[in-house]
């Protein structure tokens, strides 16, 4: 006889076509209800969600206290254990352990429990990053509902992650049933199902419900009947009950692809708080284990909690209302608001170790966020002493650093823009002590202006050792970046912007997308006499030139909307930055950046802890940092802070900047996508902006370079307050710079541990050795591995699990 165990779940969305507090109040019934039929009848009710849980704990305490004495009867399962359920393929491998383990810390505490089987239902796939973060974490198994549309094995198979790890998967046909069908649907999807053992997920959803009393009566009359073993369970007795021998070693993707280009501002500030976060650990790790600060561990957790609700697989992906990303945008910036007074704190800290200004000294004072020497550029602002009115004579400087050597240098346009030699953003190019404070010394002159280098009317060129990079002004692209000879752009040029016909479903759910987003590409041009908001450019102009970079803008018009393309194009590194302004004027479109790659190879991405091959045929691929196609010797990459989408072909390499689709415009049947005859408001709209960055390397040193774009300098123009204390100094390094450090932080519950995360995201066996301070512990990274060191202030210990 069949053996099917039943899931009794209400899958809550706490934001999707609703606000948060509709959502509270969702949770709030639906726990109550569940609670009460636990009275009446022999079944196991089934949750998950930190954020839902806690609405309870907050809004009804006695319902609270009531679900813990159900969990400790058997009657109430606490599963999945995540903070919630978030998306699946855009957080990095630190957050998704943080969803993980900040999950199983409030369950733990809460309810004395931690779930070994992982529940994501409603994520829009799931990546290869997964199955060592699971692991590591404690959990052995996985129920989804979204396998995505790439082919899986069987629907219960052993899911291999990049590193090796593996985890037994079951993917569910759906999450929920009809109310007063549950019966009825248990039975047909049990007949479905070629295994001796099932697990059938039930319970009304998506805005609350789950069992209702006339559904578990007729799950008692379908006991009755005997056609199968029917049984109350939860998802670890089921996995405890089957044992898949299937494989499947690849993420599972691609579900709804639009949504990794839709509501790019939630993206962006996503990235931008993930960074902040674990640099402010690491940067409040240094000062605290200097004896400067007590870690702010209470702030930093509100933030890490601001990140995982906002990861949500509504809000990240951009699939609800405009509320929801009102409401993402609050929670993101909440976080980046926090980790910027922490990183304060920290920072005039560490400062105050510094001796006092010499008489005419502008000293920048520089963090160094990585565990290894860095020679980089370094932007930092600041006012002269006095606004100098003269407009023959304008300051010139002279930088030094702490051993008294000149480094390069060069003025560029202020965020101000008051016309007056007063405020300064000074580039400089210098060497950054490993996870300190480096300090550089501006001394100010005045002379009169240079004049500006003259270029060929035709071409724009930088041409000095090892480094060639020309851009055409009759089209406005990158037409040539050779790096010691070896050319790696096509002449038809780069960074050329493409608009698409698109559509209002901001998922991306038709069949046509998943063969390729956006139809009928129509190429930008550029615009001969720019207007609108670039009203009174000239089509291509010079705007820097100075030994740390050129700096060139190019204009760009398609139908409505207008495209400002920024070339950096670096004399002291390999890079070119690009910075893209995009002024939306069209609905229902898609725009690409597209870079024709010079070099043979395979399209590859970053993800959570891992480097994996993408779609080379047209699909839309998502990644977190990088791209790159990987050549015989090195790759050309294009890392990005906040843009997880792009596409692939012949060569062609089109990163996905934006869709202007419409807010939770879900497909349905064959009805039209939105009300007519009355304005709805799209997504994306206005200016939005983008930053990448290209360079050539290898594939080991990617992680390293784009965590280097990601996590830049932090410096300022600071005057030291004279201090007489012996402040302690403290030194943390890995010997292979591209084992990546994650983050360090101090050890939840432990008063002088510190947890220090390394990666390894190299397809390679590697070994390294971490000192910190005058110790060393020598470790063996298997591929793509992440480890997790503890640091007691005295010894280093390897531990084999993920901590927090």
């Amino acid at each position: 006889m069949k053996e099917v165990h039943m899931i009794c779940n209400a899958h809550l969305d706490p934001i999707w076509q609703w606000e948060w507090e509709e959502g509270a109040a969702a949770a709030l019934s639906t726990f109550r209800a569940a609670a009460d039929l636990c009275d009446e009848f022999a079944y196991v009710f089934c949750h998950n969600e930190v954020t839902l849980y806690k609405y309870i704990e907050e809004y009804a305490p006695a319902l609270f206290e009531r679900i813990k004495k159900l969990v400790r009867a058997g009657k109430w399962h606490i599963m999945g254990g995540w903070y919630l359920q978030p998306d699946c393929n855009m957080p990095t491998g630190e957050s998704f352990i943080r969803q993980i383990a900040m999950g199983h810390r409030y369950f733990r505490e809460k309810f004395g429990v931690e779930p070994t089987t992982a529940i994501n239902f409603d994520p829009f796939g799931h990546t290869a990053g997964l199955p060592q973060i699971m692991k590591k974490c404690g959990q052995d198994s996985y129920i989804i509902c979204r396998p995505g549309n790439d082919p899986i094995p069987n629907d219960q198979f052993v899911w291999e992650g990049l590193d090796g790890s593996r985890v037994k998967v079951d993917a569910a046909p759906s999450y929920n049933s009809p109310l007063g069908g549950a019966a009825k649907n248990i039975e047909a999807k049990a007949d479905r199902s070629d295994h001796d053992t099932v697990c059938v997920l039930w319970g009304v959803g998506n805005h609350g419900g789950g069992p209702s009393r006339k559904d578990l009566a007729d799950i008692e009359e379908l006991k009755k009947e005997g056609k199968f073993e029917l049984i109350h369970s939860t998802p670890e007795y089921f996995f405890g009950k089957i044992d898949p021998q299937i494989v499947h070693k690849k993420s599972l993707r691609t579900v709804m692809p639009g949504c990794y280009t839709t509501m790019v501002r939630i993206k962006q500030k996503h990235a931008e708080l993930e960074n902040a976060i674990y640099t402010t650990e690491t940067m409040c790790s240094v000062a605290a284990q200097r004896g400067l600060i007590a870690y702010p561990e209470k702030d930093l957790d509100e933030a890490v909690e601001d990140l995982l609700n906002a990861e949500f697989h509504d809000i990240l992906p951009g699939s609800s209302v405009r509320a929801g990303e009102d409401n993402g945008i609050r929670l993101l910036e909440h976080g980046l608001l926090l980790c910027s007074r922490l990183r304060a704190r920290a920072y005039f800290a560490m400062s105050a170790a510094e001796p006092k200004a010499k008489e005419g000294e502008y000293p920048i004072l520089v963090f160094n966020p990585h565990p290894y020497l860095w020679e980089t550029e370094i932007i930092c602002e600041f006012s002269l002493a006095d606004q100098n009115w003269n407009e023959d004579n304008i300051a010139h400087f002279t930088v030094l650093d702490a051993d008294g050597n000149p480094v390069p240098w060069q003025m560029v346009k202020e965020e101000s823009n008051l016309n007056l030699d007063w405020r300064k953003r000074l580039v400089i190019r210098g060497k950054l002590a490993p996870l300190a404070v480096s300090r550089f010394s501006v001394y100010v002159t005045f002379a009169p202006k240079e004049k500006p280098a003259a270029f060929d009317s035709k071409k724009i060129v930088l041409d000095i050792p090892g480094k060639y990079a020309e851009i055409d002004r009759t089209t406005g692209l990158l037409t040539s970046y050779r790096l010691n000879g070896k050319e790696y752009v096509l002449g038809s040029g780069a960074f050329l912007p493409v608009m698409y016909e698109d559509n209002a479903d901001p998922w991306g759910m038709g069949a046509f997308q998943l063969q390729g987003m956006g139809r009928n590409p129509k190429p930008f041009t550029l615009e001969a006499e720019p207007a609108g908001m670039f009203s009174g450019m000239k089509p291509v102009q010079i705007i820097e030139d100075g030994d740390i970079y050129l700096g060139v803008e190019a204009f760009f018009v398609c139908e409505h909307t207008r495209i400002r393309v920024e070339y950096d194009i670096y004399k002291t590194s390999p890079c070119i930055d690009v910075k893209v302004d995009v002024s939306a004027g069209d609905a229902n479109r898609m725009i690409k950046l597209e870079i024709p790659s010079a070099i043979p190879g395979a399209y590859v991405g970053q993800t959570a802890f891992g480097t994996e091959p993408l779609y080379e045929d047209g699909r839309e691929c998502i990644a977190q940092r990088f791209v790159a196609v990987q050549g015989e010797d090195d790759c050309l990459a294009i890392f990005n802070r906040g843009t997880y989408a792009s596409s692939f072909r012949d060569g062609v390499i089109s990163l996905s900047l934006m869709r202007t689709a419409t807010y939770c415009a879900h497909p349905i049947m064959e009805r039209p996508l939105l009300p007519e005859g009355r304005f709805i408001k799209k997504i994306d709209m206005g200016e939005r902006n983008f930053a990448f960055r290209m360079t050539a390397a290898p594939i080991d040193a990617l992680e390293r370079l784009a965590d280097e774009f990601n996590r830049p300098p932090y410096a300022y123009n600071v005057f030291p307050v004279e201090n007489d204390a012996v402040i302690p100094a403290f030194s943390l390094s890995v010997d292979d710079e591209n084992i990546t450090l994650v983050t360090m932080k101090k050890q939840y519950g432990k008063e002088n541990t510190y947890v220090i995360r390394l990666l390894s995201n190299s397809a390679e066996e590697k070994t390294a050795a971490l000192t910190v301070g005058g110790t060393s512990l020598p470790l063996n990274f298997g591929k793509y591995e992440a480890k997790t060191v503890l640091y007691d202030g005295k010894t280093l210990t390897e531990s084999p699990a993920f901590l927090i």
